[in-house]
């Protein structure tokens, strides 16, 4: 069987809407849920868990609000992050193959020879993943008393796409359907979403001694979360062989197994342009929680460990599932671009959904910081050095959440003190090794922060594989 027809009634399938919708973040310009939008922290390795202050506390740690500040009230003015990243190819990669050659003067295809098919096969993972997140802090404000303890409020946005594909993907179109070929495409998954939570925040000291510590400090978190869209791959499995079966007849043999639901605001469900505004009707509604605990071991050494995002979102508006299910058996390929069985069983039929939930990316957030100002065996630098160490461990896959732990080291220098230069590094969490780096410029009402997580895409462009960055502007009173 000719591999194009298969390529062909592949893209008319089911999943070709779960395809499209998990590229809209990217195709908007947009690209995980977390810490993106505490550019401090980017500029750190994402190193946050313990150095977080003020308005970078909330969604982090609740009990580094209660933490002594020079500041009454701290106002975080809207704040963008964004992080895309692909695990197939890089952009030099990209540009070698899929940008055409230049043809006396005029720009056309590329014909891929079968050294460059088997060039680009051995570069692809057996599993690779595309993600994009995007997060918009759009209001984020801090309060700050000695006796009261620590306020704070944030409205936040997270949209986000998460692809993976089976490398069979592509060998089905490079190597075709020799005999006894098979291809199984069955670990690929498609997942979306828009939330926005609502987070009020406390925390304060502990007034009584505890062992062991010169200060404790606890807080406590409570979201209002709104979803505006999710779809998922709830199971997918698909199998394409082409066996043997006597001496000169071969079979083409395809299984097709798989469910996607989606939910999404009325805006998404219909082909109306009109957009409801900022707040529009959500499809799901749900709750979270964060709890958190600090403690001063000695002067400027700080441990933190938190909980956060324990909840759920129950989707209810517009929902739709996208089912597939059947095999089918080809003898004669001259049939098979035509056969009614195959596009059934491939692009699958939509039916009304059931309601269903959503977990919050639940994470255990734990770190360590240290500050040369205040550590008595580190004051003789000039300046002031912070250092801070993090583990993060996910507990689910969802809203793009990993359970592969995540480490990070990460520190801040002020040698002019208006000017905190950043840097860390980060492994693990679903990414491969990072340098990030950033810097501020810190005047006494008003902070400016800029970083990136991927220091590598700015000396080297044509090999990065992922891009990210943030920026933020404070106010502090």
């Amino acid at each position: 069987m000719n591999a194009m027809t298969i390529v062909t009634t592949i893209r008319r399938s089911g999943l070709r809407g779960a395809i499209l919708l998990s590229l809209i973040p990217l195709a908007a310009g947009v690209a995980q849920t977390g810490d993106r939008t505490n550019v401090r922290g980017v500029g750190m390795g994402r190193t946050v868990n313990a150095a977080a202050r003020g308005v970078d506390a909330l969604g982090t740690n609740p009990s580094l609000l209660a933490l002594p500040d020079n500041r009454f009230i701290e106002i975080g003015l809207p704040t963008v992050g964004f992080h895309v990243l692909s695990q197939f190819i890089s952009y030099d990669v990209y540009n070698k193959y899929f940008t055409g050659v230049d043809v006396n003067g005029e720009r056309v295809a590329k014909v891929l020879t079968n050294q460059d098919k088997t060039d680009l096969l051995n570069l692809l993972p057996d599993e690779g993943e595309t993600r994009g997140n995007f997060e918009v802090r759009s209001l984020a404000i801090s309060f700050h008393h000695h006796v009261i303890g620590g306020l704070g409020f944030s409205i936040t946005d997270h949209v986000g796409m998460k692809n993976n594909i089976d490398k069979d993907f592509f060998r089905l179109p490079f190597e075709g359907m020799p005999t006894g070929s098979r291809y199984d495409l069955s670990d690929t998954r498609q997942e979306g979403w828009w939330w926005r939570e609502y987070a009020f925040s406390y925390g304060r000291e502990v007034p009584a001694f505890i062992p062991l510590t010169k200060r404790v400090f606890v807080g406590a978190g409570f979201k209002l979360v709104r979803g505006y869209g999710v779809f998922e791959t709830v199971n997918y499995r698909g199998i394409v062989t082409n066996p043997l079966v006597d001496q000169n007849q071969t079979n083409f043999e395809a299984l097709s197994e798989f469910l996607i639901r989606r939910s999404g605001i009325q805006e998404f469900a219909s082909d109306s342009a009109e957009f409801e505004g900022p707040f529009p009707d959500p499809a799901g509604k749900g709750t979270g929680f964060d709890i958190g605990l600090t403690a001063e071991l000695n002067h400027g050494i700080r441990v933190s460990a938190a909980v956060v995002n324990i909840g759920s979102i129950a989707w209810d508006k517009n929902l739709v599932e996208t089912v597939g299910a059947g095999s089918i058996e080809i003898s004669n390929p001259l049939t098979a671009a035509g056969n009614d069985s195959l596009l059934i069983a491939l692009r699958g039929r939509n039916r009304p959904g059931s309601a269903f939930s959503t977990p919050l990316p639940t994470q255990l957030r734990v770190g360590a910081t240290m500050r040369s100002d205040e550590v008595p065996f580190l004051k003789w630098l000039p300046g002031r050095l912070a250092l801070a160490i993090d583990y993060t461990q996910g507990f689910n896959e969802s809203l793009g959440n990993s359970t592969q732990p995540r480490f990070s080291l990460g520190t801040e220098y002020r040698l002019i003190p208006l000017i905190p230069l950043r840097t860390g590094i980060a492994w693990g969490g679903g990414d491969s090794f990072r340098w990030a780096a950033g810097f501020g410029l810190d005047l006494y009402f008003l902070s400016l922060d800029l970083a990136t997580e991927n220091i590598g895409v700015l000396t080297s462009l044509d090999n990065f594989s992922m891009l990210q960055f943030s920026a933020g502007l404070k106010i502090k009173i």
